[in-house]
């Protein structure tokens, strides 16, 4: 192919992807209903129908036969379920999702076609339409004939090593295809006839982005036109104030005999002349500062909806988001082995594209915890009385101008805050003291803690504790905040507030030791001026009471770690304090001064310090000055860690004992493999061949850890789980199977035995195994 062409293809294959990735998400979509609702599919069937052969036609004209293969063979078993002809099983929509999901990545990287996986993808496809799984009579792929001319028998095969033909395409309303005609795509009887004027464009979302980033630079103009319009106030300010002293001393003059003709000529003339000269420059700043005035109204109008239009380009559906989170319930609940369905309300919502980017991770991990923490298995809803398929509830509402609230519930058990109690002690969190005192509410917000997990085992879906704690930050690095209810035995509500826009807000100008910061104003609950003598010392921690409710109390300049000015000013009697609030946490800060509440662009700080406590990134003032833009959930954590009292192990103790670890491996490669990744940790490691040999070492010797296979001869490895839990000496020692059964009943196997830890070798990485197991120990 020339140069020119290939170009050019690749240009195609470019615009392709998106009309591929719309195509797919309407095939998804219509799977699972036609899963769910198969008596209510004629429309849905049309859909997912039109899309398949859509999509087989655009990636023929872009050259991608992998995909054009599958599409056909998913054009035939939709259309042989519209005639009534195929009625798919389970296992069958299992099939045509894996399709999907295998189109999916297909489309995304055009220049990568497995053709060997394509010929199997298509065998299994066209089992569904063999005549052993369906009562109807199968569809095959005939000949396209004329329209005139009578299909060959459905049971011809094509002859082996030739090109199979292509499929017919069902469809009553259209003529099928010559064979030199390229596919296009059908279009509906009432469809209007379309021009070539549209009037909507196809346009990258980088040149989007870039264009917003451009368009909110602005605001930092309008922010100096404002700094210039004060200065011109106060250099109005000061010729008035010049010209009135002026003024003045020309009358002493006179009064003391030195009138305008006594003076000399030069001296008169000068006087005069500045006298005018003067009361010129007077009019002249005034009339500018009306007209910068003027000019700072048009600008900071037109700045607004600038700002405004382009929002609103880039101002996507929540059902963006949310539509592929149906198929994540679906497939998750099979592996789990859980039935549950996805109920989303509010998709129409529309909010800032990098809002829902940086949402979907958080949102991910959310619908897994209440999928496997969550919902019960079928047996156990139906004994609670419960429906045997689940529920899982993901809603979004405007709640005020600006903010969105997304609520994530599911109909399950509920959580246990006495579970929560007991997993954040043994992860070292809280000492039981400090547990017990803990009311219900507190120990349930336990749960976004590091570290803090309900589950009995760590898998590759849940029990690591690092779950929610994700989701508590990427939801705060969005300027939401999080909360949680949940009723035992009946379900668990997670509620996330989100601003609508992400790089604009308003926020609090204050000054503390000699430098300026911005507070969100989202997070401030109230700025006061309080009496010192209010602030009380209780718990080696000072607070000040708001409505009857006590408050942390902290120097802002001290959570910062600022260098503490050298000459503070004189003692004052009152303080002014910040209440800032995230969830249903609050604390007060003291500043040396509140200045004003203004618009802010945020700035991130890069990528070499994208993460710094108590810091969300930065912005520019009206006046050029840089300054920090602080995070407010950091800021209330540090406060309360500050007083917690946490004990760090003193260097040369135990804490530097490297801890010792028994693998329990029968394959001499396994083993040697987990044996050199322990000891590059800094573990002392010992080795065992069969879990026989590993009960003598542990009878033998003492082990912090025990990593071990499941299928070895003498003892597998849940039968030395059983023993070392049997134990009251080896009972508190953690386990950690590591194996290549992946089934569900193997791993509920392995929580019956009491293992701690599941890490399937089908999906092993070195990184999982280490932070597994510095958690457990």
């Amino acid at each position: 192919m020339k140069q020119a062409d290939q170009e050019f293809l690749e240009e195609l294959r470019r615009d392709f992807v998106p009309e591929a990735e719309e195509y797919l998400q309407t095939i998804v979509s219509g799977l699972l209903d036609l899963e769910k609702t198969p008596e209510e599919s004629s429309g849905v069937l049309e859909e997912v129908f039109r899309a398949a052969h859509s999509l087989k036609g655009a990636a023929q004209a872009v050259q991608l036969r992998g995909v054009s293969s599958v599409c056909q063979v998913m054009e035939s078993v939709f259309s042989g379920m519209k005639k009534g002809m195929l009625h798919p099983s389970a296992d069958d929509f299992d099939t045509l999702q894996r399709a999907a999901d295998a189109l999916s990545g297909m489309t995304a990287f055009p220049g990568r076609q497995d053709g060997q996986n394509v010929d199997v993808l298509v065998q299994d496809l066209e089992k569904i339409l063999t005549p052993k799984r369906n009562a109807a009579p199968p569809l095959r792929t005939p000949v396209l004939r004329k329209k005139t001319e009578e299909a060959p028998p459905i049971d011809e095969e094509p002859a082996r090593g030739k090109e199979k033909p292509a499929p017919p395409t069902f469809c009553p309303e259209e003529e099928p295809f010559s064979g030199g005609q390229q596919p296009v795509a059908f279009k509906r009887k009432d469809e209007p006839p379309r021009s070539i004027s549209q009037d909507s464009v196809r346009i990258g979302a980088a040149k989007l982005d870039a264009l917003l980033f451009k368009a909110e630079e602005l605001i930092s103009v309008n922010l100096a036109l404002a700094v210039r319009m004060e200065e011109i106030r106060d250099l109005l300010a000061l010729v008035s104030e010049w010209r009135t002293e002026w003024e003045r001393a020309f009358a002493n003059l006179q009064r003391g005999g030195f009138g305008m003709e006594t003076l000399p000529p030069p001296l008169r003339e000068f006087f005069q002349h500045e006298r005018a000269s003067l009361r010129s420059l007077n009019e002249k700043i005034r009339d500018m500062g009306k007209a910068l005035r003027a000019d700072q109204r048009n600008a900071g109008g037109l700045i607004h909806d600038l700002l405004e239009g382009t929002r609103n380009i880039l101002m996507l559906p929540f059902s963006s988001l949310l539509q592929s989170f149906p198929k994540i319930v679906r497939d998750l609940s099979r592996e789990l082995g859980k039935e549950a369905e996805t109920v989303v309300r509010g998709g129409d919502i529309e909010v800032d594209k990098r809002i829902l980017e940086g949402l979907k991770d958080p949102l991910v991990h959310l619908v897994r915890n209440c999928l496997d923490h969550g919902l019960e298995n079928k047996g156990d809803r139906l004994s609670a009385g419960k429906p045997a398929c689940g529920t899982i509830t993901i809603a979004v509402s405007q709640v005020e101008g600006s903010r969105v609230e997304l609520l994530v519930a599911d109909d399950g058990r509920g959580l246990d805050p006495d579970k929560l109690r007991e997993s954040a002690i043994k992860a070292g969190i809280l000492s039981r003291d400090d547990a017990a005192a803990l009311d219900d509410a507190s120990a349930l917000m336990l749960i976004f803690r590091s570290g803090v997990s309900t589950s009995p085992i760590i898998t590759d879906i849940s029990g690591r504790g690092l779950g929610m704690a994700i989701v508590q930050e990427g939801v705060e690095t969005l300027g939401g905040t999080l909360s949680l209810n949940s009723t035992q035995g009946k379900e668990t509500v997670f509620r996330l507030s989100l601003p609508l826009t992400l790089a604009t807000f308003r926020g609090v100008l204050v000054e503390e030791w000699g430098h300026l910061f911005v507070i969100p104003s989202a997070s401030v609950e109230r700025v006061a001026r309080i009496e010192k003598k209010r602030i009380k010392h209780v718990e080696q921690r000072d607070t000040i009471s708001f409505s009857g409710v006590p408050l942390a109390l902290a120097r802002l300049g001290q959570v910062l770690e600022l260098p503490s000015p050298a000459e503070r000013s004189s003692p004052r009697d009152t303080q002014t304090v910040v209440v800032l609030g995230s969830g249903n946490v609050s604390a007060a800060f003291g500043v040396d001064r509140v200045l004003n509440e203004q618009e802010v662009l945020l700035k991130p700080l890069g990528k070499q310090l994208q993460r710094i406590r108590n810091i969300a990134g930065a912005t520019v003032l009206g006046s050029g000055k840089v300054v920090p833009v602080l995070n407010a959930a950091d800021l209330i954590r540090s406060v309360k860690r500050g007083g917690s009292g946490h004990a760090f192990s003193p260097a040369g103790t135990e804490a530097d004992v490297r801890k010792k670890v028994l693998v329990v491996e029968d394959s001499i490669t396994s083993r040697t493999l987990i044996r050199n990744i322990l000891a590059a940790g800094g573990y002392d490691v010992r080795t065992a061949v069969d879990g026989q040999e590993a009960w003598e070492a542990l009878s033998m010797s003492t082990f912090d850890i025990v990593v071990s296979d499941v299928e070895m001869p003498r003892m597998n490895g849940f039968d030395l789980t059983a023993r070392i839990r049997s134990e009251s000496s080896t009972a508190d020692i953690p386990v950690i199977l590591v194996t290549s059964l992946e089934s569900r009943e193997d791993r509920e196997r392995g929580v019956e035995a009491g293992a701690d830890a599941y890490i399937v070798k089908s999906g092993f990485d070195q990184g999982s195994l280490l932070e597994v197991m510095r958690r457990l120990l």
